[in-house]
């Protein structure tokens, strides 16, 4: 089939790893999409499609989500959304990782978990309160969402294209004091020359960037280290066995703070494990050999996404608007509500103007046939004379 757009999905694989080949055949069945799925090594997980045909296309990435944390659970933080136009060639290979969301804290798996998850304990706050700070409980933040990479080779070497951010995990606890909604600045950045590097890692792990050496087992892995989410801290897994990793795309492992965002640049987890600091969401990306379509936001509220359609021009529309027939191909040109496409196909006319036009024309047609009647009556009354 050759139906555009192609929507590529997580394949139903959760957690810190990527889908397999089964995985993404069962998951696109009955669809136009058709990849190949990396088995091994550092790209196991990633999707490979091959470009139909040499066009310029929309390529739009979402980012994962974060995970929530045990008493923090209202809303995640969302993913962010990207979109921008490449001039790809036929049968070139793109390389899509498509990010997994944070894994929640809750339910938890041991009964001490699931105590805590459903309001019976508090054991956690108590100590914290205590001991100004966690030393022996640990766990109950949300794992970072992982980032949605897309990129290619270039010269050897992998070269990004595409990337949009995974949210940040959401700490054990919500903030009383802090904003009631905290409000996220999308960044990304357009240069290769800036350094993909992974978020700072505290008790919780910090999200994997493009391009970063990790250093700990709770820290997301970057994308040329596989990608991978991040495990749950060590205090929480060895006294809970809380294991709340980061989503597939780097996202970083949960403590009592939630885990960091993958992305271009990862996001970053609180230097210390506060049971009220959330992860931060990663830094999203647009290659400079592409012109970006639609700017970052975060949208995302489960795994991420890429949706690759062709580039439509429609600058020769006089809205600026159009839809790809689906019998030529070709760009129809679309009017905005209370107009209608002109025969000309490219200019609009506001509908109650032409309803005007229509109605002035009728009108001086029935003018002109009353006037032709009253002339053909006036010459007969000649004859008759």
């Amino acid at each position: 089939k050759r139906d555009i757009p192609w929507w590529f999905s997580s394949c139903g694989a959760s957690g810190p790893r990527g889908p397999t080949q089964a995985q993404c055949d069962s998951a696109y069945r009955n669809t136009n999409v058709s990849v190949t799925v990396e088995k091994e090594g550092q790209l196991r997980g990633v999707q490979v499609w091959k470009v139909p045909e040499s066009n310029r296309y929309t390529i739009s990435a979402y980012g994962a989500a974060g995970g929530k944390g045990a008493k923090n659970h209202n809303m995640r933080s969302h993913g962010v959304f990207i979109s921008a136009n490449f001039q790809l060639e036929k049968d070139e290979l793109l390389y899509i990782l498509v990010g997994q969301q944070g894994e929640d804290a809750c339910p938890g798996v041991r009964s001490k978990t699931k105590q805590i998850c459903l309001g019976e304990s508090s054991e956690i706050e108590e100590e914290y309160k205590k001991e100004k700070g966690l030393t022996e409980w640990a766990g109950g933040g949300g794992g970072g969402g992982g980032a949605t990479y897309v990129f290619r080779v270039s010269d050897g070497a992998f070269e990004p294209l595409l990337v949009a951010a995974g949210g940040g995990g959401k700490a054990y606890l919500k903030n009383q004091d802090g904003p009631l909604d905290e409000v996220f600045l999308e960044q990304f950045v357009n240069s290769t020359a800036v350094p993909g590097v992974s978020g700072r890692t505290g008790a919780a792990g910090g999200g994997g960037g493009w391009d970063d050496t990790t250093q700990f087992p709770w820290t997301g892995r970057s994308l040329l280290e596989g990608g991978e989410g991040g495990a749950a801290c060590h205090q929480a897994l060895e006294k809970l066995q809380w294991a709340t990793s980061g989503g597939f795309g780097g996202g970083g492992g949960a403590c009592t703070s939630g885990g960091g965002g993958g992305g271009y640049k990862g996001g970053d987890a609180s230097k210390k494990d506060d049971l009220t600091a959330d992860g931060r969401h990663g830094v999203s990306f647009v290659n400079p050999v592409g012109e970006i379509f639609l700017s970052p936001l975060a949208v995302m509220e489960s795994h991420g996404e890429v949706v690759i359609e062709v580039y439509l021009n429609c600058n020769h529309c006089q809205s600026g608007i159009c839809k790809q027939n689906p019998d030529t191909h070709l760009p129809t040109c679309i009017c905005a509500v209370g107009a209608i496409l002109a025969s000309d196909n490219v200019s609009c006319v506001v509908f109650i103007l032409l309803m005007l036009c229509c109605i002035f024309t009728a009108l001086s047609t029935v003018v002109n046939m009353i006037m032709l009647i009253v002339s053909s009556l006036r010459l007969g009354c000649k004859c008759l004379r």
